[in-house]
């Protein structure tokens, strides 16, 4: 069974929010990771040009060993993965790995067939939608493929998030990678004005 993985050539190490001390976080990062609603909504909210997403791959494979895991899955068990960038402008700002596993992509099909449709678009109408954890990842520019590693800019890491959502009793993964292009506040020509 193949692999998904077009960002990482180390998996990312999560610990539950509450192992973070918060005051570590720089406070714009932190404003993110905790956004409590849905991603694609605030990223609209936040600037002016043309949200889009990029489907990068979707397919039956492996999750990573630590997705399996907060999962409650055999390692070799097979999920539904899907890969996309959420972009600003045609930039990308955020990177987002969807896991859901087999049983669950059969009862929310409507999951399994997105596209281009951001996810939190779908998800977040779900009245039942429920986040059952929040895990947080600082992963060093080493950790990032050849491809990511240009993204940071300069940048020694990037900040991460893996959010347990459950839905009619089906658990999945939404983890979202965050690019520093995001947290730049003197990019004015794409954010919307704060009066």
């Amino acid at each position: 069974m193949k692999h998904i993985n077009n960002f990482f050539i180390k998996e990312p190490v999560w610990r539950e929010l509450k192992q973070w001390p918060l005051h570590s976080l720089p406070s714009q990062v932190s404003d993110w990771l905790l956004e409590p609603g849905s991603l694609t909504r605030r990223m609209k909210e936040s600037f002016q040009a043309p949200f889009g997403v990029q489907l990068i791959e979707q397919g039956l494979a492996k999750p990573t060993l630590a997705d399996a895991q907060c999962l409650k899955q055999r390692p070799q068990h097979i999920a539904l993965i899907r890969e996309v960038q959420l972009s600003i402008a045609g930039r990308p700002f955020v990177f987002a790995r969807t896991t859901l596993p087999r049983s669950v992509a059969q009862g929310l099909q409507e999951l399994t067939h997105l596209g281009t449709k951001p996810l939190g678009e779908v998800i977040f109408n779900y009245p039942e939608l429920k986040r059952l954890r929040l895990d947080l990842a600082k992963i060093g520019y080493g950790q990032l493929n050849p491809q990511t590693q240009p993204l940071l800019k300069g940048h020694s890491h990037l900040w991460a998030r893996r959010n347990t959502y459950q839905i009619n009793q089906h658990e999945l993964l939404v983890s979202e990678f965050f690019l520093p292009a995001l947290f730049k506040e003197n990019d004015i020509s794409i954010k919307k004005r704060k009066y």
